[in-house]
């Protein structure tokens, strides 16, 4: 879905009202279709319904971003204690991503996204599915903020894995703690 896609891409700004005529002309296509892609991104958080009609962006304000990052962080402990064995997601090669930030930002939604497939709850898949989505913009902002995000990654996967007990459960609130003692310093990268 190209909307989708542009949202987590940062197109529109946090809190833009959307042209729905102007977005379905772009998009070739009318404005029905448009809004029902747009009432199920209103069900994945990704959009909210404007006040007199139409769609707009969620703000997203540091103590948001802190928030969602947060709540991805527990969902994902939550699925990986739930689950009876970890499922391997597609191997990457990590070290030829650091430079590329779109890239690594795929990357590592895309290993929350296997961990969310992987989940035999469908509630809970459904959760993290959408808090990783939605933070896929803020991980374009964490590529101009942190560093060594290529290591990082693969040390979350091989947790994700192959990781057991504390350890496992460390490596990946590490992760997480490391964006949310961050976040003014990520939400500025993505909202300039």
């Amino acid at each position: 879905m190209l909307l989708k896609a542009d949202i987590m891409t940062g197109r529109f700004a946090s809190g833009a009202i959307l042209n729905e005529k102007a977005l379905a002309a772009e998009y070739g296509v009318s404005v029905s279709p448009l809004r029902d892609a747009a009432q199920r991104l209103v069900g994945e958080h990704m959009l909210e319904i404007a006040f007199g009609g139409g769609y707009r962006l969620p703000a997203m304000t540091p103590e948001a971003l802190r928030d969602l990052y947060r709540w991805h962080g527990h969902l994902v402990r939550l699925i990986l204690k739930a689950s009876r064995s970890a499922t391997a997601p597609e191997a990457h090669h990590y070290a030829d991503m650091e430079t590329d930030g779109h890239a690594i930002a795929m990357a590592a939604t895309n290993l929350f996204l296997a961990i969310a497939q992987a989940c035999d709850d469908h509630e809970h898949r459904r959760a993290l599915r959408s808090a990783t989505e939605r933070l896929h913009i803020a991980r374009l902002g964490e590529v101009r903020v942190l560093r060594n995000l290529a290591e990082e990654l693969h040390a979350v996967e091989i947790a994700t894995v192959s990781g057991r007990g504390h350890d496992r459960f460390e490596a990946l609130w590490a992760y997480h703690r490391r964006r949310i003692r961050r976040v003014d310093r990520i939400w500025e990268a993505i909202s300039s």
